[in-house]
């Protein structure tokens, strides 16, 4: 095998999120969630890895490591606690956490939103809420004109699809944990207006910004039966925010796994049906129903093998959705803004980016316009649902004491991006 060269001024980095890494979000609609009578979560966030105070710290190990990027979010239930409110000391914090990336000579990417809501608009309705996207954008326009100077790359939201699908479908244990049709189609209706508004007030406040929102994409596999369902539900939970993002300056691409669709054709219909009827998708719907619409991990074939999460182990299914998206959107930018494996064994982790990173050379030499990597997580954090017990990390986190460990799988794509270079 020869080296696998990439370009030189290509985008290295690894990702975080506020309310996975910061701790204390207690303004926020995942707080109420975590701390509900009856909740899902085996984990509050707390403390989270007290990325609010150690930033300082995480920031010199992501340089240290080789990295030139780092993809952080800014919250905003702390910077506008109160709506029409914004907090000028937290807005100042993530200047001051900016210009630390920048000092260490790592590009900033500021995803602005991520997941998590300030209490105010939960109240409201979420992403129910018909005002919601102009909301979101008049934050965005806020934070963008204070970070004008420092910040070129912007994500806006941050996996609309989970959003809408997670927590208004009630597939993944999100808030607010609704369970129609109805409440689903409406949050991925604000979402995807979302999208068109947030792009251009972006631009307004920083015409020199490149920005995109980044889309949860799966390499689907089906059989002749599942098909029509699989291509409805990635209609759904992808394409519509694909085509609402076709003024954006790139995409990004999220991908982890591969997802079988297996039915016959009379049951690929029924699920299309049964999704409409609320007492079919909570805990009395037929198990095929739930495990084929609302479980993330379906049987797999025989000999396949999976992660923490449960996902299949496929890290060259990036390769499949880059080339899909760049099928829909011919010529635009795409960035790979999340990539990783929950693992406890390291040595699984760097196969998976070495797998991961040749499914992205080889889009490279296709012609398709792939300007950057970046890492899930930096940094091993609160995982939604999951709470802790899944391990993202290049840099270990003990739950103790918070102490951080660089992995060997963070020096090694440390050295790739350094070098520019996998070495064959």
């Amino acid at each position: 095998m020869t080296d696998l060269v990439f370009p030189k001024d290509f985008l290295w980095g690894a990702a975080t999120a506020a309310h996975q890494v910061e701790g204390g979000n207690d303004n926020s609609d995942w707080w109420d969630w975590e701390l509900r009578p009856g909740t899902n979560c085996p984990d509050p966030s707390g403390i989270a890895c007290d990325h609010w105070n150690r930033y300082p710290e995480d920031i010199a190990l992501a340089a240290g490591l080789g990295l030139n990027t780092y993809r952080y979010s800014v919250e905003w239930a702390r910077l506008e606690p109160e709506e029409g409110v914004f907090d000028g000391a937290a807005l100042d914090h993530y200047l001051a956490m900016t210009d630390a990336v920048l000092a260490a000579g790592l590009i900033p990417m500021v995803t602005l939103y991520h997941f998590s809501l300030p209490r105010w608009l939960a109240r409201k309705g979420g992403w129910l809420a018909p005002d919601a996207p102009a909301l979101l954008a008049r934050f965005a326009g806020r934070v963008v004109r204070a970070l004008a100077g420092r910040v070129r790359w912007y994500c806006t939201i941050n996996e609309p699809g989970v959003v809408a699908f997670g927590g208004y479908l009630g597939a993944l244990g999100f808030p607010p944990g609704r369970l129609d049709m109805g409440s689903w189609d409406r949050a991925a209706a604000n979402l995807a207006a979302a999208i068109r508004l947030v792009t251009p007030a972006v631009k307004e406040a920083n015409p020199g910004a490149m920005v995109g929102f980044t889309n949860s994409m799966q390499e689907w596999e089906a059989d002749e039966g599942g098909r029509p369902f699989m291509e409805w539900l990635r209609h759904r939970n992808e394409d519509v925010f694909l085509a609402a993002a076709a003024d954006d300056d790139f995409v990004g691409v999220q991908t982890y796994t591969r997802v079988p669709v297996v039915l016959p054709g009379w049951q690929s219909v029924l699920l299309r049906g049964a999704l409409r009827v609320p007492a079919l998708i909570g805990m009395a719907a037929p198990p095929m129903i739930r495990k084929q619409a609302l479980d993330p991990n379906p049987p797999l074939p025989a000999g396949r093998r999976r992660t923490q999460m449960g996902y299949e182990f496929r890290p060259q299914a990036v390769g499949a959705t880059l080339r899909r998206v760049a099928a829909l959107l011919p010529g635009k930018p795409l960035i790979v803004t999340e990539h990783g494996i929950a693992t406890d064994d390291d040595a699984e982790r760097i196969e998976f980016i070495d797998g991961g990173l040749r499914a992205v050379h080889e889009e490279l030499d296709a012609g398709v316009p792939v300007l950057g990597y970046i890492h899930w997580s930096l940094l091993d954090n609160f995982e939604w649902a999951k709470g802790y017990s899944q391990r993202f990390g290049l840099i270990g986190v003990d739950r103790a004491t918070l102490a951080r460990t660089v992995r060997p799988s963070g020096r090694h794509l440390g050295e790739i991006a350094r070098t520019g270079r996998l070495l064959g």
